[in-house]
């Protein structure tokens, strides 16, 4: 168990600067000594090193004040203050995975603390959580310091209850009540937004079902408007059918009229066609007179076409002059423009000519000056030859070096180029392999978190099929639920109607027993017990003797005593019900009938009928003093005997067989049963319609469920389809990831070779370049020992000739580029002198052109004036001849004129005719149009008829005002019509539901905040209960064992306990009971240790600090004391300081403490009747 096992103080309060060590065991430790010894010291260590702060539990006035001699000098080094306290954890008590824990507490005496848990820093957080878990936390009451005996007597009724409270942790219950509360609070508020809301919503919702009536209304207006549309259509049909009944008619005769002039014109036509013959016939005999009369005509038409002919040319040739004077005008300016640019251009041709000619002067001047410097550069060029073939083989030399100078340069910038191509591809190679790197991290991370994702989609569809499987199955036992409850109700409907018809017809026959029945529903006022029928049963094989004997008493009313049958009577006359049979149970008085001896006896009747006991005395009255027989003659035998008898079958005779009854098959028993069945009827109908509401309710769960189960299905199906895109996605990636681990491969090995290639050509290079460096050196000798002044000489002149040659060259090309530029210029302007003389050719042609054809018009026009009036002469003279033959020609004339007459006529009446036939036609056709639009009209309307259910059949009367009444209401509700409100209506219906669902789901969530709030309260205030009842049972002990007297704990108000406090009574023998705050000192303190002793119980500690707790008592209850300690320190340990013998007695374990030079000192006592000392501690600096 754990306990503490050592104890080393350092500096602390009367223990001076050195190590005091002090060892325990399990049990009861008795610490003693003479007063300001420092006894008590100890024990403030102990609680010092387990983090107390409070200076005034140990006794000082601060913390500082708990070093040793802190104000004093004798200490050269820093002064400080360490206990430390070593705890036996072999049971694990303490959650430190050692069998030792050691706990230390270091202060400087600048009131600096560190806390030491096995030598490793800790914070004082650590050991207080630490010393809670064992149980042995600061605020459990196992340190008892001085005072707090004196304290704990003074405490309040509150103080009592607060105590308790805080040994048993109720704060936890208060804190979670908080937290409730709070939920509680944001509850009601979302309860309150939510209220808010459905208000709101169902302000709406009126609005909206005003706004859905109108829209009903506008249609149900809209259907009656159409069913009077459709009888005003076919009222206006009947008046087409009319119309077109007129029209066919008149279009009837006009076919008519049509056919009899159509006749006629035929008749006429036949005497034109007669009359034309022989006007035909006539006309022969006059033909001469026609060809004379046909010449004349062609002359006159020949001539006139020439008139018109040359009138016309005579025209067009006006028309042409005009346009050739209009362009003569235009041409003139044009030319005369194009002479002056001609001009101009001349001068200019001049001008660049004699420029090119004084530039190409100075070219041959140049060009002189040119040959001459030639001349001499050819010369110094023999002479440099000649001395230069002197040095052929030096310069074959210096040649060869430089070829080689050359090729190893060559060499060297290949090699620096390759280098330097192979640091760019490392480097391109090392960027591309880093970013596949990256890539390929970026698509392991992907890869994943796709895994990841076809996992949950794959998780998501199973969690989903097995909802819908879930959901079927509610489904399909809902289903067959509802086809039971169907069946069940089927028949329930099916026997109630049956048993209703029954209890109507017997209601009809019997309404005595109905009215007696009544009476039933009044039964507990009136006292009435049941009837008789109700209160008995009986085997079915009984059942004829028993309703034999029993005749009209079976009906009777069972009542308590006499009191409620005078009570009943009075209630039977006031509503004048028929006959009644009353059978008060306390007055009946008792029959014993003696057993008789015959074969034939089956028993005494009333031990065949069954009831509860308390009825017996009513079986007994009825039936008590017949016998039950087998037969007839057993009945007859019995009946002469005296006694009443009866058979199986139902024979009933009576004693001395002064009378028989015979009732074979009566109903008395079945139609009151029948009767008394209505309730039960009624109950069965209630039932039935509990079980359609039932079933209602299990239909709408079932569509909820088919709703959810075709939601799931489509989650389903956007979790498949999620799953085939995360699949491709995974496949894909994958494909990435290894078409990315290839090409990394290939960059790896690229590089590998790239840098092998480097390091061979970086080692050619540097060979390269040494052999340069040797190349260079050898060409420097070469020169240094074949060089010669005169080559250097021939060298300078050849400079200055090259010089003059070159700036002669620069004279001849700038003179070459002034040349060609000018001849380009000349070039220009030749162009477009040519130009200008082309144009002006060009007009110059088309001016005299123009002229000629003006010259050749009026030529022409004079030639065709004298053609005109040549025809002109003509035709006067022709007409004249025309005019003659005519004259000598009258009497044809006149009769072709007879004949053109009445030709003339045949054909006007023909016309006439057809004038008539087309008018007929016409109006035929005006009416076949009406006709057409009268069917066209007919149709629609029967098609409207038809869309609108009705035919032509329909019974028509004058609906205008309807229309018009119906139309404007309809106009009226159409200004402020929702064409969206039925489905609007419907939506926030739905969403008004809804919200009354989340309403009751919050409703439900806050009634579960206030069932948990209620039971946190009822479990703190159990909690409380439990803990009261076992303080009260550790007082009624301690203190009966230490006085023999009694104590124990009463709550002041049950109804309120944390509202009001404890009262601890204490009665010692042969004393009064008094509150504990009423008692003497000593009493006080009596009662105040057996009040900590059962406090200590609510939460047992491994072990115990007591700091002079007996000071106040005396020798006996100081004895008594220490007897209970001594008890309780069996599996504990109590360190308790006191100067009692009783307790050094019962110690297992004795120190004492005495002061040496201003510092407190240890001893053990081994024996405790031998006072040897032995110092405890040896000072280990």
């Amino acid at each position: 168990m754990v306990h503490i096992k050592k104890v080393e103080i350092f500096g602390f309060k009367s223990f001076g600067f050195k190590n005091t060590i002090v060892d325990f065991e399990p049990g009861l430790i008795s610490i003693s000594g003479p007063n300001g010894s420092g006894k008590s010291n100890i024990l403030d260590a102990i609680i010092f090193a387990l983090g107390e702060n409070r200076p005034s539990v140990m006794r000082a006035p601060s913390l500082r004040k708990l070093i040793h001699d802190i104000e004093g000098s004798n200490r050269r080094g820093p002064k400080m203050a360490r206990s430390s306290v070593q705890f036996d954890n072999t049971d694990r008590k303490i959650p430190v995975d050692s069998d030792l824990v050691t706990i230390t507490r270091e202060m400087s005496d600048k009131g600096e603390n560190i806390y030491y848990l096995d030598k490793t820093k800790v914070q004082r957080q650590k050991v207080l959580e630490l010393m809670e878990l064992a149980n042995a936390g600061l605020n459990q009451i196992n340190a008892v310091q001085q005072g707090t005996v004196t304290r704990i007597s003074e405490f309040t009724t509150e103080e009592k209850r607060q105590v308790i409270e805080q040994l048993i942790g109720l704060e936890a219950f208060d804190e979670k009540k908080k937290e409730a509360e709070k939920q509680l609070s944001e509850a009601d508020q979302r309860l309150a937004i939510s209220l808010a809301k459905m208000g709101e919503v169902k302000k709406r919702i009126d609005d909206l079902e005003i706004e859905r009536n109108h829209k009903l209304r506008y249609e149900l207006i809209e259907r009656e408007l159409n069913r009077f549309r459709a009888i005003s259509a076919a009222s206006s049909l009947k008046q087409l059918l009319s119309e077109k009944t007129s029209k066919e008619r008149t279009q009837n005769a006009l076919n008519s009229e049509k056919k009899h002039f159509e006749d006629e014109r035929i008749t006429v036509r036949k005497e034109r066609s007669e009359l034309q013959k022989q006007k035909n016939e006539f006309m022969d005999e006059t033909n001469a007179y026609n060809q004379s009369k046909s010449k004349i005509d062609t002359q006159l038409s020949s001539v006139k076409q020439s008139f018109d002919a040359a009138d016309s040319r005579i025209i067009t040739n006006n028309k042409r002059l005009s346009q050739i004077d209009l362009r003569i005008t235009e041409l003139v300016p044009l030319l005369n423009d194009l002479e002056e640019k001609k001009n101009s251009l001349d001068l200019k041709i001049d001008q660049q000519k004699k420029i090119i000619n004084e530039l190409r002067q100075k070219k041959k001047e140049i060009d002189s000056a040119s040959e001459a410097i030639t001349s001499r550069r050819t010369e110094v060029l023999k002479k440099q030859s000649s001395i230069t073939s002197q040095k052929h083989e030096v310069d074959k030399k210096i040649s060869t070096l430089t070829n080689k100078i050359t090729n190893v340069k060559l060499l060297k910038g290949k090699l620096d180029s390759e280098i330097t191509g192979i640091d760019e591809k490392l480097l391109t190679n090392s960027n591309k392999e880093q970013h596949f790197l990256v890539n390929h991290d970026y698509l392991e991370k992907q890869k994943i978190k796709l895994e990841r994702a076809i996992y949950n989609h794959k998780q998501t569809i199973e969690e989903i099929k097995k909802r819908i499987t879930m959901h079927e199955e509610k489904k399909s036992k809902i289903e067959n639920e509802i086809t039971e409850l169907s069946s069940l109700i089927d028949a329930s409907s099916k026997g109630a109607n049956k048993y209703e018809t029954k209890i109507k017809f017997v209601k009809g026959i019997m309404h005595e027993d109905y009215s007696i029945s009544k009476l039933k529903h009044d039964a507990e006022n009136l006292g009435i017990e049941g009837l008789v029928y109700e209160i008995l049963s009986w085997n079915k094989k009984y059942e004829r003797a028993v309703l034999a004997v029993s005749s009209d008493w079976i009906k009777a009313v069972v009542v308590k005593d006499f009191e409620a049958l005078i009570s009943l009577a009075q209630t039977v006359r006031e509503k004048k019900l028929p006959k009644l049979k009353i059978i008060p149970l306390e007055e009946i008085p008792d029959i014993k009938l003696n057993k008789l001896d015959d074969p034939g006896i089956i028993g005494i009747l009333s031990d065949f009928v069954s009831c509860e006991s308390r009825f017996d005395s009513l079986k007994t009255f009825l039936f008590g003093n017949t016998i039950l027989v087998d037969s007839r003659d057993s009945a007859i035998k019995i009946s002469k005997l005296g006694y009443k008898s009866i058979t199986l079958e139902g024979e009933y005779y009576e004693a001395k067989a002064s009378a028989v009854v015979i009732d074979i098959n009566s109903k008395i028993s079945k139609l009151t049963k029948i009767i008394n069945m209505s309730d039960s009827v009624e109950g069965l109908q209630n039932m039935i319609s509990v079980l359609r509401k039932a079933v209602q309710k299990k239909k709408n769960l079932t569509k909820k469920y088919q709703d959810s189960i075709k939601t799931h299905e489509n989650r389903i199906n956007l979790s498949e389809q999620g799953l085939v895109v995360t699949q491709n996605s995974y496949s894909d990636v994958k494909n990435r990831i290894n078409s990315g681990k290839k090409t990394l491969d290939q960059f790896v090995s690229r590089r590998k070779e790239l840098e092998k290639k480097k390091e061979r050509f970086s080692t050619e290079l540097i060979k390269q370049s040494s052999h340069l460096e040797s190349l260079e050196s050898q060409i420097m000798l070469v020169r240094q020992n074949y060089a010669e002044p005169q080559m250097d000489s021939i060298a300078n002149e050849l400079r200055s000739i090259n010089e003059q040659f070159s700036n002669s060259m620069k004279n001849q090309n700038i003179n070459h580029t002034e040349l060609k530029e000018n001849e380009n210029n000349l070039a220009t302007l030749m162009t477009s002198i040519t130009t200008n003389r082309s144009d002006h050719r060009r007009l110059q042609q088309e001016h005299t052109t123009i002229k000629d054809e003006k010259y050749h018009l009026e030529v022409d026009n004079r030639k065709k004036e004298k053609e005109r009036s040549k025809s002109e002469e003509e035709l006067t003279n022709l007409r004249e001849e025309e005019q003659k033959l005519i004259s000598t020609s009258g009497n044809s004339v006149e009769k072709m004129k007879v004949f053109d007459d009445s030709i003339n006529k045949l054909l006007d009446r023909e016309q006439s005719l057809t004038r008539d036939i087309g008018g007929r036609e016409r109006k035929s056709d005006s009416l076949e149009r009406d006709l057409s639009e009268i069917r066209d009209k007919e149709s629609k309307i029967k098609t409207m008829l038809a869309t609108f259910g009705f035919d032509e059949t329909l019974e028509v009367f004058d609906v205008t005002s309807l229309i018009s009444s119906l139309e404007h209401e309809q106009n009226r509700l159409k200004a402020s019509l929702n064409a969206g409100a039925p489905s609007q209506f419907s939506e926030i219906a739905y969403g008004y539901r809804t919200a009354s669902s989340k309403k009751n789901l919050l409703e439900q969530e806050r009634n579960k905040i206030v069932s948990f709030i209620e039971s946190v309260e009822k479990d703190k205030r159990q909690t409380f209960l439990d803990a009261f009842d076992t303080v009260d049972k550790e007082i009624r002990d301690a203190f009966s064992k230490m006085t023999g007297g009694n104590a124990w704990l009463e709550l002041e108000n049950e109804d309120d306990i944390f509202g009001s406090g404890l009262n601890y009574i204490i009665q010692f023998p042969n004393k009064p009971k008094r509150e504990s705050t009423s008692i003497s000192g000593g009493e006080k303190s009596l009662a105040a240790i057996v009040f900590v002793l059962a406090l200590q119980r609510l939460n047992p500690s491994p072990f115990y600090l007591f700091d002079e707790v007996d000071a106040a008592l005396d020798a006996p209850n100081a004895e008594k004391l220490s007897n209970i300690i001594k008890e309780r320190s069996v599996g504990s340990q109590f360190l308790m300081v006191s100067l009692k013998d009783s307790v050094v007695e019962k110690a297992k374990l004795i120190y004492g403490v005495f002061p040496k030079n201003g510092v407190s000192n240890v001893v053990k006592y081994k024996d405790k009747r031998m006072l040897n000392l032995e110092e405890e501690s040896t000072i280990a600096s």
